[in-house]
């Protein structure tokens, strides 16, 4: 289907296109299965090959349909939405980061660890509302960020990894800010 083929319109959550970390959490599934048993070498070879084919979520989801626990195994949330009202805010180890993150705090900090999540799409936005508190932000190897839009009222905007010839994957946009506190990214 070329783009001209495309009625135009919103694109179903399960035509859109997927990322190689997508296709790395699925084969990460399917690796898990086979060590469990459900699957033999030759199943999980075939498999491994319609994950690194695979062009949608839909082609994805149909490579785990039949295990368990495989329900909507790409999941299709385009926000998270986090708030808090004093203390402190916190996402790490392995989570699902969709396109859009809103992250919202009164009276705490906000650390969301990207190190080890896994992305639904190349660009991530992350909306920052914080009253009295942090944001910190740490994300992968071979990620970028762009904080031109970060603000703080009192405080600072810190972009610990710096400057970069050219775009990471993923790449993470922090919008909005901090009253009175830091935006830290790294």
């Amino acid at each position: 289907m070329t783009a001209d083929d495309r009625q135009d319109g919103p694109v179903a959550p399960r035509d859109l296109r997927v990322s190689h970390a997508e296709r790395d959490h699925v084969a990460a599934l399917l690796d898990r299965h086979h060590a469990e048993g459900r699957l033999d070498g030759a199943e999980l070879a075939e498999r491994l090959a319609r994950v690194s084919a695979a062009v949608t979520r839909a082609d994805l989801n149909r490579t785990v349909a039949d295990l368990p626990g495989a329900l909507e195994t790409v999941p299709t949330r385009d926000v998270l939405e986090l708030t808090n009202i004093g203390g402190n805010l916190r996402r790490w180890g392995e989570w699902l980061v969709p396109p859009r993150v809103i992250v919202r705090s009164r009276f705490g900090n906000a650390h969301l660890d990207m190190r080890r999540a896994r992305f639904v799409t190349g660009e991530v936005l992350i909306e920052s509302d914080l009253t009295f508190g942090n944001l910190d932000v740490r994300l992968p190897k071979g990620a970028t960020v762009d904080v031109t839009d970060a603000r703080t009222k009192v405080g600072m905007v810190r972009d610990k990894r710096g400057a970069s010839a050219k775009r990471g994957d993923p790449h993470v946009i922090v919008v909005g800010g901090v009253q009175w506190g830091n935006v830290t990214v790294r």
